[in-house]
């Protein structure tokens, strides 16, 4: 098979996944939403422009075959996990996907999740099945990749009943989310997301970077004084609005690598043929230094855009600029290379 070009959806983390394939010699194509096609015109890296309605169109026959013609590999992101209807994209996607395609439904269901976590021996907080259960703080989310969209604290069954009621009034919530809501000990600490990507040609697992979420309004409410934050009563949410950088300890590192090869095993043994290229354990780090992994992305998160031009973990590997959608790029030149794309397309 001869790859030409690299296609994603026009969104998440598109830019950097599109440069790091032209910085590779791949031809690049976005398919866009009208509303955005102004900001993709900006860039030069990127070849061709499919305008589509919505990103359900990405299973219609029109748009496959532009694909095709292309010679295209897809590249997922997380607007393919929160906007697709997973089941049919597996089925029906006829064009070559870099990744697992069937993971990312393990990835939007709450007990699919937690199976693979589980498998992997990941530590992870407490789940409660029903809110009736709830007696300690914790944090109530939406499944899948909503971007921290609905998301809230609740201290008891009373004030996550209040709550819920709330955000359903603020339109924040819909009904049909409410028995969706995963309810999970929310664990005191600093939030990190490693960025790792696993090479089925090499049987590697690399670090390419780490982030942390700046989200809204939780983080705009810390800025208040405790008495104002009383005074306005407000809830706070924790819908994503960018990332910062962060760089762990050394000493954290031997968990969170090991954690991850761990995790790449149990995807082979769960959902084959397992994980390939990027993934994210999602963590917090305790004041003892213990990390709890409360989520996965079987896919490239948004968090490695802070690093286009590569991270200090990326410049341990790769002496020269390597970003996490440049990685990708490498990876199935490589593969095209060896004649192994069997091994990382699906």
């Amino acid at each position: 098979m001869l790859v030409e070009t690299i296609a994603t959806l026009g969104s998440h983390s598109a830019l950097q996944i599109l440069k790091g394939a032209k910085d590779e010699g791949f031809k690049t194509l976005v398919i866009s939403l009208k509303d955005r096609l102004k900001l993709y015109s900006r860039f030069k890296f990127i070849d061709d422009v499919v305008e589509v309605g919505s990103f359900d169109e990405l299973l219609d026959n029109k748009v496959q075959d532009i694909l095709k013609r292309h010679n295209c590999v897809f590249i997922p992101h997380g607007t393919l996990i929160s906007e697709q209807k997973l089941e049919d994209f597996e089925r029906k996607f006829e064009v070559p996907v870099f990744g697992n395609r069937w993971i990312f439904r393990w990835e939007a269901d709450r007990d699919l999740k937690q199976k693979l976590m589980a498998e992997a021996g990941l530590k992870t907080p407490r789940l409660f099945k029903f809110p009736r259960e709830i007696d300690r703080a914790v944090i109530a989310k939406l499944p899948g990749a909503a971007g921290g969209r609905g998301y809230f604290v609740a201290l008891s069954y009373e004030d996550f009943q209040a709550k819920v009621r709330e955000l359903l009034n603020k339109g924040v919530l819909k009904e049909e989310d409410v028995d969706s809501i995963s309810i999970q000990e929310y664990v005191v600490g600093v939030t990190i997301y490693p960025h790792f990507f696993y090479s089925p040609l090499t049987n590697e697992v690399e670090l390419l970077g780490v982030d942390r979420r700046y989200e809204s309004n939780v983080d705009a409410i810390a800025r208040l004084p405790a008495s104002e934050q009383l005074e306005l009563k407000l809830i706070p949410t924790y819908r994503v609005v960018g990332n910062i950088p962060i760089v762990l300890r050394e000493s954290l590192l031997i968990d969170v690598l090991e954690a991850a090869e761990r995790f790449v095993e149990a995807s082979k043994k769960l959902v084959s043929p397992g994980i390939i290229g990027p993934f994210c354990l999602e963590g917090i780090c305790d004041e003892n230094g213990e990390v709890y992994f409360f989520e996965f992305s079987a896919r490239i998160v948004a968090g490695t855009n802070l690093y286009i031009n590569g991270s200090p973990y990326s410049y341990l590997i790769y002496n020269e600029p390597m970003s996490m959608g440049r990685r990708i790029a490498r990876e199935i030149k490589l593969a095209m290379q060896a004649n192994r794309l069997d091994d990382i397309l699906t």
